[in-house]
């Protein structure tokens, strides 16, 4: 497996994912009808570089709820997370998760999700990425949106490269 990259708009720059970070979402991907959703967040020891390079993936954890059209995750754990990985020089850039469909996109409540998580960082950021991974595909679709929390900006869709 190789690394995926995707393209900001405007040619602000590439997001690319480290071989661990997409192992480690594909093999939580709802390819049985028995997977329930999974999530975490995303981590960058570079967000204010031409490639933002996702190096850290961390996610789900026993104490989220999970069901097979729902992720909730352990807020608690999650604050852990960024503290911890702050500590360690790492960024939060984002969110990952999920979905049982081949082709997957936001859903209602995952927009709902990614403001509230935006909100939770008290105007220090006004956006960051969202992302997806489908159960189909050879490597499996993963979708990713540059997600705001200003209503006036749509969320965009990044195109792979």
């Amino acid at each position: 497996m190789s690394e995926r990259s995707f393209r900001l708009p405007g040619d602000r720059g590439i997001i690319q994912f480290s071989t661990e970070v997409l192992t480690h979402m594909y093999s939580h991907a709802q390819t049985n009808f028995w997977k329930t959703e999974a999530g975490g967040q995303l981590f960058s020891d570079t967000p204010e570089s031409v490639t933002v390079y996702i190096d850290i993936a961390t996610g789900p954890y026993p104490s989220d709820r999970r069901s097979r059209y729902g992720f909730h995750p352990d807020l608690n754990i999650a604050n852990r997370d960024r503290k911890d990985n702050f500590l360690r020089g790492y960024h939060a850039v984002g969110l990952w998760h999920t979905h049982p469909e081949s082709t997957p996109s936001p859903s209602g409540t995952d927009r709902q999700t990614a403001c509230e998580y935006l909100r939770s960082f008290n105007g220090e950021m006004d956006g960051f990425l969202l992302v997806i991974i489908g159960n189909r595909g050879t490597p499996l679709n993963l979708c990713v949106w540059l997600a705001s929390i200003d209503s006036s900006k749509p969320w965009i869709k990044l195109d792979e490269i």
